[in-house]
Formats: C-alpha cells, structure tokens, sequence
C-alpha cells in the first residue's frame, strides 16, 4: 500500500474544533479493513509508536464517497472503527494544514469517548449475574 506517512516535525500542534453528523460505522469498517494489518506494521515499524497520515491520502485508499469526505467524518468513524482493532485515532494538523490522522496502538486506558461509545454493542461489555 502507498499512503505516505507524516513525520512528527510536520505536525502543528493544536486542533480545531468542529461538528458532524453520526455516521453509519459499518462502512467505515467495512472500508478500512483491508488496510488493518499495514497500520498495524506501520505504527510497529515507527521510532516512536505513532504514525500519521493525512486524512484525505487515507479517505482516497479506502475508496468510494471516502475520498469526499470531510477530515473531520474520517475521523470519528475510524476513530470508532479501528479503537474496536486496538488502534487509537487521533488528530492533527500538517504544516501545510492538511488534516491528519494521527495513530497508535491502544492501551487498557483508552476509552472511546461518551459519543462514541454509546454505539458499541452493550451486549459484549455485560455480566451476566451471579446465579445462587
């Protein structure tokens, strides 16, 4: 795969802020599936842990309406879709100013977010109770 990634020295520090609508995750899984295990190698290949790349050089391999998307839509969903993959999803920002993707693997002290987390299957994450 060729999605080129971004050294740490050309990440601006900072984020901006903005707004999306919910997305169907099951796309983004569906899409970026393919490129897992390459993430995988590539966070395990970095010196520090981390790799990044732009959002829309990742939009474009995943293919289809993902090339269209706004940074901020790739973002969530793949921030939904790879934490269930131990990957982490991060933001930042080029020195060019195009947005990135910013990823490593999880750690037990990651958790998704309240807006994000509301969509995870409540079955997996329930005991059931103690039979007497």
């Amino acid at each position: 795969m060729s999605i080129p990634l971004v050294e740490a020295e050309e990440v601006r520090t900072g984020r901006g802020g903005g707004k999306t609508k919910g997305e169907k995750y099951g796309k983004y899984a569906v899409a970026i599936q393919k490129h897992v295990s390459w993430i995988k190698d590539q966070i395990a290949a970095s010196k520090d842990g981390t790799i990044r790349v732009k959002a829309a050089d990742l939009g474009k391999e995943m293919g289809g309406d993902f090339a269209k998307k706004n940074p901020t839509s790739l973002y969530w969903g793949l921030k939904y879709v790879l934490f269930n993959e131990g990957i982490v999803v991060d933001t930042g920002t080029h020195k060019s100013g195009d947005k990135l993707l910013v990823m490593r693997l999880g750690t037990e002290e990651d958790k998704l977010p309240p807006s994000l987390s509301k969509y995870i299957d409540s079955g997996e994450e329930e005991t059931p109770p103690a039979e007497e």
